[in-house]
């Protein structure tokens, strides 16, 4: 046994096991785990965007090499497209999804949860509680991966990335391949009835028969059902302590529900479980209450703390708890983007107070929050080009705000789009040459040809500015100029991300 943090801990495992191939995109809670990979000494492809990532991940699984995919929750919307197939058409070598979920939404634009997308895909989700259990899943959903030919989603947070514990050394004991004429051999929806009467109930059975789930029980009318991380937090007698979240052992849940009144569900971070847990109740006719996330015996939203959970059985509950901090966190103030600070002045100098301004999800979501305020919308990244398109249907020259990195990642078809549907935009792309928020070890792809990429979306004009050495009133006669004139304008403004600088 070896002391390491749950990064460390996926790092070795899958190093040991033989994983060819890491691709994925930065941003928490995988960009520490990405270096992670990368210093370990596997290979490691950082990509331009999520779908990117995936497909090259099912390339190398055809053509018989494990492969790992590692991106935030909201990559999984990106990569949701070649995932839900996949499903269906069958893969070669285990493929991995590390779906990274931001409980309290503290680096993200929103506090989605990944496991609906195994409900949603009919694909398995793993919910590992600490290091060594996450290494022992991460073999065992290779495992399955390769004997079923579907890829298997584990979700991850960062508290159990940065937990440590004891982990041993596991083998994953089955080789994939690639039948061709599992896709070929059927027609769409006779794929659907292969997976259904071959596949499921096999992964159905493997599911009940797993070690990675967890059982202590002990005479009480109480107990407690929980997944992932927040699993070491529940101290309760009557503890079942679950590995995957879909599908359920549900012949388990039943011997463990049938001699209890009343169960409590700690989850992270919707209340998937729990929904769940009431409708196996309903179903198997059972006496038991259900308690959790939907009740308010704990919180509706944002990460669980130990004390919640304490006083969760006993607690008087709020209905639907909500309550939160009235407070922009620590995150958010500390975002190294200062160095186009002149830039956000001269818009708000130049700019009327209606004016409607989309922005990334970068760092210029700080000028939502904070004066000067200029920016109205963030929702994507890669997004504000074409939100600025259609905010130019009332009348007024949309300006998009877009950083270098989201650019590359989906803002690139944006621009091409506006070009060819002429639409009246002002695009302007802050060029740091880093992902500021969420740097590591490796660079962008294509992040130094930002200029070449946009030159060949052929927009009416394209201009170059460094922020930090252009007078105040340069860069407010610049924006002047370009918002009177009609057609796609892009400014390409340079400026040192404070990463960079050290």
């Amino acid at each position: 046994m070896r002391n390491l943090t749950g990064e460390e801990a996926l790092a070795q495992i899958l190093r040991e096991n033989s994983v060819a191939l890491m691709t994925g995109v930065y941003g928490d809670p995988c960009t520490s785990l990405l270096d992670q990979f990368y210093k370990d000494g596997l290979n490691v492809e950082i990509s331009a965007e999520e779908k990117i990532a995936l497909a090259q991940a099912l390339g190398a699984s055809v053509a018989g090499k494990r492969s790992v995919v590692a991106v935030k929750q909201v990559g999984m919307n990106v990569l949701a497209d070649p995932l839900a197939t996949a499903a269906t058409h069958s893969i070669g070598a285990g493929l991995l999804i590390l779906a990274g979920d931001d409980p309290g939404a503290e680096k993200s634009q929103d506090e989605q949860d990944s496991r609906w997308f195994g409900k949603l895909m009919g694909l398995p989700v793993m919910t590992p509680r600490d290091p060594d259990h996450l290494a022992r899943s991460a073999v065992e959903a290779l495992e399955i991966s390769e004997k079923l030919a579907i890829p298997v989603i584990i979700q991850i947070t960062g508290r159990l990335l940065k937990s440590s514990s004891s982990v041993g050394i596991y083998q994953a004991k089955t080789n994939g391949k690639f039948d061709r004429t599992r896709p070929w051999g059927r027609l769409i929806l006779e794929r659907y009835k292969y997976l259904h009467e071959q596949i499921y109930p096999k992964l159905y059975q493997h599911v009940e028969d797993s070690p990675t789930h967890s059982v202590s029980k002990v005479k009480s009318r109480d107990g407690a059902i929980s997944c992932g991380y927040v699993s070491t937090l529940v101290e309760h007698e009557n503890h079942f302590e679950l590995g995957y979240v879909h599908p359920l052992p549900e012949r388990k849940l039943v011997e463990f529900l049938k001699e209890i009144n009343r169960v409590l569900v700690v989850e992270e971070i919707n209340p998937l479980v729990e929904e769940s847990i009431n409708a196996i109740i309903g179903k198997h006719h059972l006496k038991c209450d259900v308690i959790g996330r939907l009740t308010g015996h704990l919180p509706r939203i944002g990460k669980l703390e130990k004390a919640q959970i304490d006083q969760a059985l006993t607690r008087t509950p709020k209905g639907l708890d909500t309550d939160v901090k009235p407070s922009i966190g620590s995150s958010i103030l500390q975002l190294p983007c200062g160095g186009f600070e002149p830039l956000y002045q001269a818009l708000d100098e130049v700019l009327p107070d209606d004016y409607l301004v989309a922005g990334d999800v970068g760092c210029n979501i700080l000028h939502g929050y904070f004066p000067p305020i200029v920016v109205d919308t963030a929702y994507a990244l890669g997004t504000p080009i074409s939100t600025a398109a259609g905010m130019s249907l009332a009348g007024k020259k949309g300006i998009a705000i877009i950083g270098d990195t989201g650019f590359i990642h989906s803002g690139l078809t944006g621009l091409l789009n506006a070009v060819e549907l002429k639409h009246n935009v002002l695009v302007i792309v802050l060029h740091n040459k880093i992902s500021a928020m969420t740097p590591g070890a490796q660079g962008i792809p294509g992040i130094e040809r930002i200029r070449t990429l946009i030159e060949a979306c052929r927009p009416t004009a394209i201009d170059e500015i460094h922020v930090q050495k252009a007078k105040p009133e340069e860069l407010q006669t610049l924006l002047k100029k370009r918002l009177g004139e009609k057609g796609v304008h892009v400014i390409i403004a340079h400026a040192p991300a404070q990463k960079l600088q050290g």
